[in-house]
């Protein structure tokens, strides 16, 4: 663990010991140990819940893309253009885009399919009725 050099403004005392609290959360994810770091970071966020850089680390020790896309939606609702956010955020949703996507296809087709059935059953109506008027 570091140590934080003395400060005059208990602010910035405050600042520089989440900051050195958050670093030590980062050496330990490239320690893997996702729990050690995941406590910290979870008093961190806590502490202050529109702490980016903590949410953005949080990201990588959960254990579900589900929780990941949370803690990426706090970075971006914290800070819009962080572009790591946003950019990890959009890998996670690629499938989940790609299948809506190939939903919407497939509904498109279904409702034509379903559109034509439907003329098709009132064209034989049509026929059966004009038939038996006609005899």
């Amino acid at each position: 663990m570091s140590t934080v050099p003395p400060y005059d403004d208990p602010a910035e005392a405050e600042r520089a010991a989440r900051i050195d609290r958050l670093i030590d959360a980062i050496e330990l994810v490239k320690a893997n140990d996702l729990k050690g770091a995941q406590a910290i970071l979870r008093d961190l966020i806590r502490d202050d819940a529109d702490f980016a850089d903590a949410w953005l680390w949080m990201s990588v020790t959960v254990d579900t893309l589900d929780q990941a896309s949370v803690c990426l939606d706090n970075v971006l609702r914290v800070n819009p253009f962080n572009r790591d956010a946003a950019s990890a955020l959009y890998r996670i949703r690629i499938p989940a885009m790609r299948f809506e996507r190939r939903r919407v296809q497939l509904r498109f087709w279904r409702d034509i399919a379903s559109a034509l059935l439907w003329i098709l059953i009132l064209g034989c109506l049509y026929a059966v009725f004009v038939t038996y008027a006609l005899t």
